[in-house]
């Protein structure tokens, strides 16, 4: 990859106005207003993602990109993973106002919203399988991957990158890696694929952040997609280093092993160091250097497919300055400057610890997918 960028077509950004409409309602973090809660703007305000967007298009990074503007998904592609009964809750909630789920406020756009997330997503796994474009973003709201087929959870109404994989799989794509950057477990894409055998979901959280004791290293998938599902619950305050060493001791082999022909990211920026919702220290830095050793491994995997979808992320000044860094990479595009970057990457967290790295360890000897390759190689 080189500062031109990727060869062949440009990048595709897909986004909608829409999404930047959904509304979660006042509160505090992710409660409602009621007894001992005061009404305060919420984290998971979308308005913050037009701002997002606003500096990729300052920057000129985004004229690198071929702008789409998605569809909603219909209702054949929802129910590929959701149950009839999700569906019509999401809608009927989204209609008068109140929680879709357990901690999933939706207000009158949010459905609207969602199905423009699920159908940005499709879309772009439809156009990259095509070869229109070899990678796609997706500037996306309300996010996704704790979005069970019969629940809504943690701000997810449907799961956007879920049935963006079924729909690759009814596109070509036989075998379809999914990397979860998200600050939390993506419970809901654990759940989607845990006898899947044909999916490989590789998720990098903060250990026993949300949801409660989901996400540990002993789960793995089972039957025949024991092995399959890939857990990395990294210590909290863990930095650019850490993040770093885990691409190079479990991501990279583990997509290796499992030889993908759709690697697709689910592209949280609430691991940044500045979020509310999390505590780890990834920067600006980290962002650019993760997504840009992933578009590397679908470089030399498969043919350069890749889709990346935004999900968390919740700090209104640091996340344009990520989402940048997110976009630059996917563009090929060195990284951008980061003004917040001298207060972080100087501060001792930011090199991995020895509590980190027994992580790293632990999954590289024990494993199923990284210790049988570990065997071969």
């Amino acid at each position: 990859m080189t500062a031109g960028g990727p060869a062949g077509p440009p990048p595709a950004w897909f986004s909608h106005e829409l999404c930047f409409w959904h509304d979660p309602g006042a509160g505090s973090g992710h409660l409602p207003v009621g007894p001992g809660v005061e009404p305060l703007r919420q984290f998971a305000v979308d308005p913050d993602l037009r701002r997002a967007e606003g500096l990729v298009r300052l920057s000129g990074v985004l004229d690198r990109f071929t702008r789409h503007t998605p569809a909603p998904a219909p209702d054949a592609d929802l129910l590929l993973v959701h149950t009839r009964a999700h569906v019509d809750r999401v809608e009927a909630t989204s209609a008068r106002g109140g929680d879709a789920g357990v901690y999933a406020p939706a207000g009158h756009h949010s459905a609207a919203a969602a199905r423009l997330a699920v159908g940005a997503c499709t879309a772009a796994v439809r156009e990259v399988l095509a070869g229109g474009h070899r990678r796609a973003y997706c500037l996306v709201r309300p996010p996704g991957h704790h979005a069970e087929p019969d629940r809504a959870m943690g701000l997810c109404l449907f799961n956007n990158l879920a049935v963006a994989t079924r729909v690759a799989q009814r596109n070509g794509a036989r075998r379809v890696l999914v990397v979860d950057l998200d600050v939390h477990h993506g419970n809901g894409l654990q759940r989607v694929f845990w006898e899947d055998p044909d999916v490989c979901y590789v998720s990098l959280h903060q250990d026993g952040l949300f949801p409660p004791a989901s996400g540990t290293a002993a789960e793995t998938g089972s039957g025949a997609g024991a092995g399959t599902t890939v857990n990395v619950p990294l210590p909290a305050g863990t930095g650019h280093g850490g993040y770093l060493a885990a691409m190079e001791s479990v991501v990279v082999p583990a997509a290796r092993a499992f030889a993908p022909d759709l690697v697709l990211v689910a592209a949280g920026l609430d691991a940044g160091a500045h979020d509310p919702m999390g505590r780890m220290m990834a920067t600006s830095r980290t962002f650019h250097s993760v997504v840009t050793s992933l578009c590397e491994l679908a470089d030399e995997l498969c043919a350069g497919r890749i889709v990346l979808a935004h999900e968390g992320g919740y700090s209104a000044w640091y996340q344009p300055t990520l989402l940048l860094a997110v976009a630059a990479a996917v563009a090929g595009l060195p990284a951008p400057d980061d003004p917040f970057l001298h207060s972080l990457e100087n501060l001792p967290g930011q090199r991995v610890a020895a509590h980190q790295r027994r992580v790293l360890d632990h999954l590289r000897t024990h494993h199923p997918l990284l210790s049988a390759a570990a065997v071969a190689s």
